[in-house]
């Protein structure tokens, strides 16, 4: 498989998931064959305001790779500046999340799923953080808000339009 100028040796990716996908636990999972590994999501804002406890997410081994950081935020140019900061680092892959139903995430900073109730923003975002970086950007979004906004196709097609080189559907709603 091949997502932009990334190869992936195996059809086994490892998703994102917050409080298990530590560097440890990628490692292991190189190990035992996963071809592509995702970091924990992390927040732009926290990256902005260097959270120590980010930073600590953020940590990579030479041996993960291909290796894709998983990104939230909701305001398109903090999200390309952070975005352009970490593929400075080791990170092969760019990955802007707009699934996380948790109300911390969706409600609170109108990020994650959130993102989904408003297309526009997807595009701004999604072509911001294209523009800023020289690594393949991946969208993660679900089927639609609720089972009465199902707009996946919608998404998926703005986020290529955008620039995206990949698109993970989450098929359920938040």
């Amino acid at each position: 498989m091949r997502i932009g100028n990334v190869d992936i040796k195996t059809n086994v990716a490892l998703g994102p998931m917050a409080g298990v996908t530590d560097l440890p636990f990628r490692l292991l999972c190189k190990e035992q064959g996963c071809g592509l590994l995702y970091t924990e999501m992390v927040s732009a804002k926290a990256v902005l305001y260097n959270n120590k406890n980010t930073e600590e997410l953020l940590k990579t081994d030479k041996k993960e790779s291909p290796i894709a950081v998983q990104l939230f935020g909701s305001e398109p140019q903090i999200m390309a500046d952070i975005a352009k900061r970490l593929a400075e680092r080791d990170f092969d892959i760019i990955d802007v999340n707009m699934g996380c139903p948790v109300p911390k995430v969706a409600l609170r900073a109108q990020a994650g799923s959130a993102l989904l109730k408003n297309p526009q923003k997807i595009r701004e975002i999604v072509s911001a953080v294209v523009a800023a970086v020289n690594v393949p950007v991946t969208v993660k979004i679900r089927s639609g808000w609720d089972s009465d906004h199902i707009n996946a196709v919608e998404v998926a097609k703005i986020c290529e339009d955008a620039g995206a080189s990949a698109i993970t559907v989450h098929p359920r709603t938040r």
